[in-house]
């Protein structure tokens, strides 16, 4: 299909807004303790030149260090998830800055004030086994001590995010319910699933109806056309969206659909040729489940598992990382904790799972979450 658009209304390729210059304080940090290592007057001519000759080759392998831009690039995939799953009142970074402490201890790497004000210090955990249903973790005695510790010190609970990332699965738990009598954790992603506590976060399962659609209008005032061989020629002059055959004008209906039909578990087949009697009038783009269910609803993902596609789609190239930071996207699911359920032309099931309050010991399974 060769295609221009005009006007917009879809998802687009547009580039962020630029971002304010700011001064390069973590920069300066970095120079000035190598200063001080080696002796070097801040006002040393060659301080620049001895920094990068000194900085080049660390820098390189750590770019060559697969583990550690995995690790780096699910922080900042955890950041981005819990700023586009909207339910909380601060996030920081935790694990920066010089720590003084009377013990020996380990800042986790984010501090989150939930929207009830309680607080959460967060250690985020990458994991990919080879085994696609043996996923499973573990932690030392010694580090989940050192997490521990420090929480204990600012009296903030602990929680575990990990990102099962052949699954593309989010789960946030306490690691007291996995603690073994050796004080390390081991901890299944069954298991984790089933005291996943994300719902804490904004975590929701989203259902509605098939199919979603979108219809490329052609511009009727504009050459069209379409060949024998299915080549479509056109400039677009419309982009519409469809729950079923109800076209969605609302604003919100309209976000969410995109969302879901670009980024959702749904298979989409397109684009398909639209024709009006014999007349070649654009083309559709149409999401089904692949097993739809005999309900009439289907789930169509995790607001997570959503937006973890889309953060990959700019982060992730085959089976490279090549960026760190990715986009957030705090207007997608935050409209779903005041959704109009009655006037929307989309409609919705949204399923929050809640992990049990009570505590379990490491080798107890948690019982099953609710679904409300």
């Amino acid at each position: 299909m060769s295609s221009r658009r005009r006007g917009d209304g879809f998802m687009s390729d547009q580039a962020p807004p630029e971002r304010p210059n700011t001064k390069a304080f973590d920069l300066l940090a970095s120079v000035a303790a190598f200063a001080r290592e080696h002796a070097i007057a801040l006002n040393d001519p060659s301080l620049v030149e001895r920094f990068i000759a000194d900085a080049a080759p660390k820098l390189k392998e750590a770019l060559a260090d697969p583990t550690l831009i995995h690790g780096s690039r699910t922080e900042r995939l955890f950041e981005a998830t819990v700023l586009s799953l909207g339910r909380f009142r601060l996030l920081k970074t935790e694990d920066v800055g010089r720590v003084h402490a009377a013990g020996t201890s380990r800042a986790p790497d984010f501090r989150v004030v939930l929207d009830d004000g309680e607080q959460w210090l967060v250690e985020v955990k990458n994991v990919r086994s080879k085994e696609p249903f043996k996923q499973k973790t573990q932690m030392s005695a010694a580090y989940l001590a050192s997490l521990q510790t420090y929480a204990d010190m600012v009296g903030t609970p602990l929680k575990l995010a990990i990102f099962w990332s052949l699954w593309n699965i989010w789960t946030v738990i306490s690691p007291d319910r996995f603690r073994r009598p050796s004080g390390g954790l081991r901890v299944t992603m069954k298991d984790a699933v089933l005291a996943n506590e994300s719902g804490r976060l904004g975590e929701v399962i989203i259902m509605t109806k098939p199919p979603l659609r979108l219809v490329l209008g052609a511009a009727p005032d504009m050459p069209r056309s379409l060949s024998a061989e299915g080549l479509a020629n056109f400039i677009i002059g419309s982009a519409k969206l469809y729950s079923g055959d109800v076209e969605l004008t609302d604003l919100r209906d309209r976000k969410l659909a995109e969302v879901l039909l670009f980024y959702g578990e749904w298979s989409t087949e397109g684009p398909l040729a639209v024709t009006d009697g014999s007349e070649f009038v654009g083309v559709e783009f149409v999401a089904t489940p692949e097993e739809p269910s005999d309900q009439g609803w289907d789930g169509i993902g995790w607001a997570s598992r959503i937006f973890s596609r889309f953060y990959a789609a700019q982060t992730i190239d085959g089976d490279q990382v090549i960026q760190l930071h990715g986009e957030a996207a705090p207007d997608w699911f935050a409209p779903l904790s005041d959704w109009d359920f009655k006037n929307s032309k989309l409609p919705l099931l949204l399923g929050r799972v809640e992990a049990p309050d009570h505590h379990t010991s490491g080798d107890s399974v948690p019982s099953a979450p609710q679904l409300t």
